[in-house]
């Protein structure tokens, strides 16, 4: 039998105009893991920018089914109807999430989960900011709100609490990051000596050795999933690419899965989802598999 791995290499050198197979061979890998494994996937879908090189409505479908056979979905940069059209596609899947802004509008960091698999405990939005409960709220050096989506679940098959935290981090303000990367720490329950599995998705706009990322890894004794994995589909890879493929060598890893808790990573990608000759997003979709 073909190893995972070695599927989706021999998929990747087919050529972009091939990378729906490259879909097709993780969805089918899976849906055959054991009760015991889940998919943790984290996508920054990109704004609905009608100037951007693959306008939303020409994407929103693909861009749902790349992420719709994960078991926990982390989104970053959903505008309310964004959301909204997520949602309706992710029909297997129910979700929790916030608009940024003071009036709940603005990019949200929603949350998904496999409702199959999954009980929703509780769920909140904070904000990075001194002010975490104060909606709109801007910290620090960073130039727009940004906020951490908190869904605490409950596995029925591995008959555990999952607390999930999806963020999306200032691209200008390094002192921002820093003190979000803080907040982010505490928030995770580093303290608590519980069974508890916490996963920290999202878009952190740091690469990996940064300040901030080493930080947030340390301060709430976080496991990164990249480097902790048995396999990787490519030796290296990035996360953000731009709309345009041939940035793929160059990319930078910006998106990331942490974790904490009893688990071990078996398998993580940066998925290539292409559609009339561009990526989907300007970000690709990172995933993990844990076993």
């Amino acid at each position: 039998m073909i190893s995972k791995e070695k599927q989706f290499l021999k998929a990747r050198s087919c050529g972009f105009g091939l990378c729906w197979i490259i879909g097709m061979i993780c969805s089918t890998a899976l849906l055959g893991q054991s009760k015991m494994e889940f998919s943790v996937g984290t996508f920054n879908v990109r704004y609905d920018n009608p100037e951007d090189t693959l306008v939303w409505n020409d994407r929103k479908v693909e861009v749902a089914r790349a992420v719709g056979y994960f078991d926990l979905i982390a989104i970053q940069e959903a505008l309310p109807h964004q959301y909204e059209d997520l949602k309706v596609n992710l029909h297997k899947h129910d979700s929790y999430g916030l608009g940024r802004d003071v009036d709940g509008g603005g990019e949200a960091c929603p949350v998904f989960w496999n409702r199959d698999r999954f009980d929703f405990l509780r769920g909140e939005v904070r904000w990075l900011s001194m002010e975490a409960n104060a909606p709109g709220s801007v910290g620090w050096d960073a130039d727009l709100p940004r906020v951490c989506t908190i869904v605490v679940l409950f596995d029925r098959q591995r008959q555990q609490t999952i607390r999930v935290l999806n963020s999306h981090w200032s691209h200008v303000g390094s002192e921002a990051r820093m003190n979000s990367a803080a907040l982010i720490a505490g928030w995770s329950g580093w303290e608590n000596d519980s069974d508890e599995l916490v996963i920290v998705c999202g878009d952190f706009n740091a690469e990996p050795g940064s300040r901030e990322i080493e930080n947030l890894k340390t301060s709430a004794e976080l496991e990164d999933t990249y480097s902790q994995t048995k396999y990787r589909c490519r030796k290296e890879f990035g996360t953000y690419t731009t709309f345009l493929p041939e940035n793929l060598a160059n990319s930078k890893r910006i998106d990331y899965i942490l974790f904490r808790g009893n688990a071990s990573v078996e398998w993580v990608c940066a998925d290539e989802h292409i559609k009339y000759g561009v990526y989907i997003s300007d970000h690709m979709p990172y995933h993990a598999v844990f076993k």
